[in-house]
């Protein structure tokens, strides 16, 4: 007993982090406020979708949620919800047709089988209707029946055509084709779409049963539905028209159904029999009132969730626009900023402008007020001021924005920057704060202009405030594809610039820590690898440098490495690094060959991480010579094996990665080395071995032996930091799990020298 309380008493004394694990991921959802899809009051939850992301709000406790593959669901990107008021529970459609069950109890059932089925035909879903112990699967390939009592398919009927909706209305089925409306017998076998009953009635109908008789026909407009079959299945039916608007989502409530129209900002009610439509105000947002609730009406829009008629919303913690496609860190606020784009070599859409921050927490909407509705581009920071960045925008010019505030544009009347369809300027800012811009193809005068830093800080300049230095080689090709890079870890102040369109040159200028109107300058349509093979490419996508100056250009065929400082040199030649294949034939591949870079970052250890097109992300030693790890739809959350940019937290492990399906964080085993050991600490701590978790240790210097002592000195495991962190399993060197204990962490360089005792961890079993 003492011994417990000894070990939980030096446990309290410790720090304690409540952290994510090595190998954790984290998916940050983006709410579309524009985009709510459905809104569902369920008993203990209010269910929202938007922009593909589901969120729910506990009736109790007020708390906010994303759902997602990392916590609840079995996928990813939702298309429809669908809630059974009677069972409780809500059906979850993505749009590879995967289906999951989320229980009143919040327990999910997955139901795989259409996604699953083999098909030669579309498998999309696209309506969902319940009756008594089933479920109806309206599909691109006939429908599918659902006991819902086991959530298992109970029928299937292939058609090979199409159907909007398909209902049971008391004993008749009802289905709904993009050309007929069909009807038959509920209780029979419908082997062949010929054994249905055709009838006049609107077609890519969606059913809304309201009783044995009766059915809301969702289209085009809004019909009410009385129909009757005699004893020889003859059919008559009276249809009224409700609505000359689309009803986009029809729920039960206490006294009848809420109807959202929100082509006319409104939400109906009516009664028991579908008549007598009441409508209110809802600014286009959509609603939602529980049957057998307290009738309080729900309602999602812009600014979240919140009561009808009530001022408090609920806004969930996640983007606020559902494109997130570029990324900068800045260190000196330790916040991430992530932006959307406009139409480029990756991305063929614009998005409306928008910047978020994350801190590590929250995430905020800091868009610039009055910024342009065309898509943005990559966000530059004054090295000097965190507070101040330059945003390029299609046709608006570049933007100077100062605490979230444009305080000024430059633009054809303070610049040289010219006018036209596109007017994107390709911007970057060098050690020394000179902003350079490149405008090639609109601007074939003088392609480059530079702001010196000095008038950067002003917040008024005029167009002769302007250097145009002489490049060569710059005008030709369409800068929405454009990247630029100036060098800031290695001694030599040196620019690089590729358009990104087809074939186009790599052009590399030294500005020598000045602004010349003459700079040294080499233009390079193609180059040679350590082995005097020719290295092209189509498009160059990304240029990045490393920790040891290099800089790594990704393009449409792979990747290679160059020193900057000798691409003026004579026989210039770039690296194309080579991984061993291990296999005893002593051949190595070449990284990356083939396969499209999208982009590359950096992290503490100089390691690189490479986003591909279509193979998903990689994480490859300082040098390229060994892939560490790869991540992909198949082993990873990753619901896609497109990734836009990858970026490092340069002061934590946190790897950001933006895709077509959103944003995804992931924690490495390697953060930024520290100067000294005067900040380390281990979490979590104290730690139990038995739910599975290791050991972190960060703060450390870089290359750093580590070694795990128990009380009386010996040492027990060694480890060699990655950057400034280590993982330690609680095992010895032997790998068995060691006894609850405090134990020592010991730490020194490589060469053994200054070892110390730095911090210490319990283990508690």
């Amino acid at each position: 007993m003492k011994k417990i309380l000894l070990l939980l008493s030096v446990a309290l004394s410790l720090s304690v982090s409540a952290q994510n694990a090595v190998g954790d991921w984290m998916i940050h959802t983006s709410f579309v406020g524009n985009d709510v899809k459905s809104v569902v009051e369920a008993q203990n939850w209010v269910y929202y979708l938007s922009g593909g992301n589901l969120f729910r709000l506990d009736g109790s406790t007020q708390e906010n949620e994303a759902l997602s593959i990392i916590n609840d669901l079995s996928d990813m990107g939702i298309s429809r919800t669908y809630y059974n008021c009677d069972n409780d529970y809500l059906v979850v459609v993505y749009n590879n047709s995967n289906i999951d069950i989320i229980e009143s109890n919040g327990n999910v059932v997955n139901m795989p089988e259409v996604k699953d089925a083999v098909l030669t035909t579309s498998k999309s879903i696209n309506d969902v209707t319940f009756a008594p112990g089933l479920m109806y699967l309206a599909t691109d390939f006939g429908y599918v029946v659902v006991d819902d009592d086991k959530f298992v398919v109970k029928e299937s009927h292939i058609y090979g055509e199409a159907f909007s909706s398909v209902a049971q209305m008391g004993d008749v089925l009802l289905l709904s084709t993009a050309d007929a409306f069909y009807y038959g017998r509920a209780d029979e076998f419908h082997d062949q779409l010929s054994s249905f009953e055709t009838t006049r009635l609107h077609n890519n109908c969606r059913f809304r049963v309201i009783n044995d008789s009766t059915f809301f026909c969702l289209t085009g407009w809004t019909y009410h539905v009385i129909m009757s079959m005699d004893e020889d299945d003859n059919v008559s039916y009276k249809e009224y028209t409700m609505l000359e608007a689309p009803t986009t989502d029809l729920q039960a409530t206490d006294n009848g159904y809420l109807l959202n129209v929100p082509s006319l900002g409104k939400c109906f009610l009516s009664d028991e029999n579908g008549d007598n439509l009441e409508p209110f105000d809802t600014e286009g947002e959509l609603c939602s009132s529980r049957p057998g609730g307290d009738k309080t009406i729900w309602a999602a829009g812009p600014n979240g969730l919140h009561e009808l008629n009530s001022d408090t919303y609920y806004l969930p913690n996640a983007l606020s626009f559902g494109t997130p496609f570029w990324m900068t860190y800045n260190q000196s606020s330790d916040k991430l900023y992530v932006c959307s784009t406009a139409a480029n070599g990756i991305v063929r859409v614009t998005s409306p402008s928008a910047v978020n921050v994350y801190d590590g927490v929250k995430w905020e909407n800091v868009t610039p007020p009055g910024a342009p509705t065309t898509g943005s581009y990559w966000i530059d920071f004054l090295p000097d001021d965190p507070s101040t960045y330059l945003l390029g925008t299609w046709r608006s010019g570049l933007l100077k924005v100062v605490n979230n505030e444009i305080v000024l544009t430059y633009d054809t009347k303070n610049s040289p920057i010219a006018q036209n369809w596109s007017m994107h300027p390709i911007t970057t800012i060098d050690r020394n704060g000179n902003v350079w811009v490149v405008q090639s193809y609109e601007n074939p005068d003088h392609p480059v202009m530079v702001l010196p830093a000095a008038k950067v800080k002003q917040n008024q300049v005029t167009a002769e405030d302007w250097i145009m230095p002489s490049i060569a080689g710059l005008n030709t090709g369409h800068t929405q594809r454009g990247v630029i890079l100036s060098t800031r870890r290695s001694n030599y102040d040196i620019k690089l610039f590729s358009d990104g369109d087809f074939e186009m040159p790599l052009v590399i200028w030294n500005s020598a820590n000045e602004i010349s109107t003459n700079p040294q300058q080499v233009v390079y349509n193609r180059l040679s690898d350590q082995d005097g093979e020719s290295v092209s490419w189509t498009n160059i996508i990304c240029l990045t440098e490393d920790l040891s100056g290099n800089v790594w250009m990704g393009t449409s065929e792979g990747i290679c490495m160059f020193n900057p400082s000798q691409a003026f040199a004579p026989n210039f030649s770039v690296i194309r690094p080579k991984v061993p294949r291990n296999d005893g034939t002593g051949l190595a591949d070449r990284l990356m060959d083939g396969i499209q870079v999208n982009g590359i970052a950096v992290d503490g250890a100089n390691r690189k991480w490479i986003a591909t097109q279509s193979s998903g992300l990689f994480l490859v030693s300082a040098d390229g010579t060994q892939i560490i790890n790869k991540f992909n739809s198949s082993n990873s959350p990753l619901a896609t094996n497109t990734v836009y940019k990858v970026c490092c937290n340069p002061n934590s492990n946190s790897v950001y990665i933006t895709t077509p399906s959103g944003l995804y964080e992931y924690f490495s085993d390697s953060s930024p080395a520290e100067p000294n050991y005067s900040n380390i600490y281990a979490y979590p701590n104290p730690v139990r071995p038995e739910n599975g978790s290791n050991v972190t240790i960060v703060g450390l210097m870089d290359n750093s032996l580590v070694k795990i002592a128990d009380a009386s000195g010996n040492v027990l495991a060694q480890l060699k930091s990655t950057g400034g962190m280590v993982t330690w399993d609680c095992c010895d060197q032997f790998g068995h799990e060691v006894k609850s204990g405090v134990y020592m962490v010991l730490c020194s360089r490589a060469n053994g020298n200054s070892e110390a005792v730095v911090t210490k961890i319990a283990v508690i079993k």
